[in-house]
């Protein structure tokens, strides 16, 4: 048996998680001119305020120098706010400002419309199927949502 990788499941994740990122970044990129990094600073900010770049990395699997980018770009205008980590004062703390928070309220729910028209073609226990498959494998590899 050799490795071909239309039928490798690695390759065809990637491919198809890369694929999904490009075609939802237009949603973004079109609605806010958010680059990937971005949204992704935006969005995890929204879910949890007052997180390090560290903890940035972590939860959006990039490295430190692309989140430190989309930070500086964030803050730069005006969409996220910092402030000193009582804690540890080498790390600011990130959260959304205002601006930031109503731009991420004006995404969420376009980014909810382009996730259902996505997954349309399946049925609602194909969703679920989907879902609790992939929360599955996630949790083989330890790095569940």
């Amino acid at each position: 048996m050799s490795l071909q990788l239309k039928s490798f499941l690695p390759y065809r994740l990637v491919r198809l998680a890369t694929l999904v990122s490009s075609e939802f970044a237009k949603v973004y990129a079109e609605e806010a001119g958010l680059s990937v990094a971005q949204w992704r600073v935006l969005a995890h900010l929204a879910e949890n305020p007052h997180s390090s770049a560290k903890q940035l990395c972590d939860l959006a699997l990039m490295d430190k120098s692309t989140v430190s980018r989309a930070v500086k770009q964030m803050v730069d205008e005006g969409y996220v706010v910092t402030e000193i980590n009582s804690e540890d004062k080498r790390a600011a703390l990130l959260s959304l400002s205002t601006t930031g928070t109503a731009m991420y309220q004006r995404l969420s729910p376009k980014a909810l419309e382009w996730e259902e028209t996505f997954l349309a073609s399946l049925g609602a226990g194909e969703r679920d199927q989907l879902m609790g498959m992939l929360a599955n494998l996630e949790s083989k590899i330890g790095k569940s949502i």
